[in-house]
């Protein structure tokens, strides 16, 4: 069984079938856990979380990956569509008071026409705290996953070519049927769903 931090490394451990590579085992899950935030959109990392502006930028959080929405509370402009940088500033080369219902995210930060009249509430895909520091919902219904991300990553280092795609055929897999699951869990068959 693969429930925690401790039980992954000895699975890993164990899967790779060679001594010596205890101390480079942590390595390889840390790779295999960046890959994860990379390929993975599942509900375990979706966040929500609001923050009120004092002008027209706003600092995305620390745990940031992705954007699933943006919207303004309490305002009437409500939900805003993303445009790119580059419309953006074409369109708004400096603060206006357009009531326009869009941003842009430039850096590390999420960009307003003007400030935003109310609290700015972002729904987002966060980054998973590590595995060593604390367990999450995603590894502990899906441990293959993270197993499997963590072989993928061993095998450069042991120079294992021909075992390679194997390991890559696993994990990507895991990971279609992880995202999978995701989408299939928004809604109950014969559900009507609104496409954008």
């Amino acid at each position: 069984m693969i429930s925690n931090y401790s039980e992954l490394q000895t699975a890993v451990a164990n899967w790779l079938h060679r001594g010596g590579l205890s101390d480079r085992v942590d390595e390889f899950i840390v790779f295999g856990e960046a890959r994860i935030g990379r390929d993975v959109r599942a509900r375990q990392m979706e966040a929500r979380v609001s923050t009120t502006p004092t002008d027209q930028y706003v600092d995305l959080p620390s745990d940031y990956l992705e954007m699933r929405a943006v919207r303004i509370k309490g305002s009437q402009i409500g939900w805003l569509k993303y445009i790119t940088p580059e419309a953006f500033f074409t369109e708004f080369a400096s603060a206006t008071s357009s009531n326009r219902k869009v941003f842009t995210i430039f850096g590390d930060e999420l960009v307003f026409p003007n400030t935003p009249d109310g609290d700015v509430e972002l729904w987002y895909f966060k980054k998973l705290a590590s595995l060593s520091t604390a367990v999450n919902s995603l590894f502990t219904g899906n441990p293959d996953l993270y197993l499997y991300a963590a072989m993928t990553a061993a095998q450069p280092f042991l120079k294992n070519l021909s075992g390679m795609p194997a390991w890559e055929a696993l994990y990507l897999a895991t990971v279609e049927s992880v995202n999978k699951q995701h989408k299939a869990g928004r809604y109950t068959p014969g559900m009507a769903v609104a496409v954008a």
